[in-house]
């Protein structure tokens, strides 16, 4: 996620990035990143503020290849201390209406694991479906995780 730095990413054990992958980021990355934005009317980016500090963003990106455009997938968080407040749910609800109003957009996917019990139960509660999974798709320090995929219709 463009914003996620290292708060976003503290007593976070489901994303998928790590404090150590955003300091890697440079400078270049990050315009070439914000460019791609600029560039593609299917990649968007929604952000959660409260007293003006950035507290959570919800990015999607649609298949850059004609026959799966129609499809993207995106990437939530929101730092710990705001975390069960409903600001998921209203990123995701942000995101989903935008996708509606999207004349390419026609599926909305994500991957989360199986341990990240309250964001797959959001996911349920909105419409989002198990399509498969991926076994063993996240190696943490001392066991793997599986990685869900999930999918909505919009």
């Amino acid at each position: 996620m463009l914003f996620a730095g290292s708060k976003a990413l503290k007593d976070a054990p489901y994303m998928l990035s790590t404090v150590e992958d955003m300091k890697k980021l440079t400078v270049e990355d990050m315009e070439k990143l914000l460019k791609n934005y600029v560039q593609n009317p299917n990649y968007v980016q929604f952000v959660a503020e409260v007293d003006g500090e950035l507290v959570g963003a919800i990015e999607f990106k649609s298949g850059d290849k004609e026959k799966i455009s129609h499809q993207g997938s995106f990437a939530m968080t929101v730092i710990p201390e705001y975390r069960n407040y409903g600001i998921g749910r209203t990123l995701l609800a942000t995101l989903i209406n935008w996708a509606k109003n999207n004349s390419r957009v026609e599926k909305v996917c994500l991957e989360v694991m199986e341990g990240n019990i309250g964001a797959i139960n959001l996911y349920k509660t909105i419409g989002f479906v198990e399509e498969g999974r991926k076994i063993k798709g996240v190696k943490l320090e001392d066991c793997y995780q599986d990685l869900i995929l999930m999918a909505i219709f919009v």
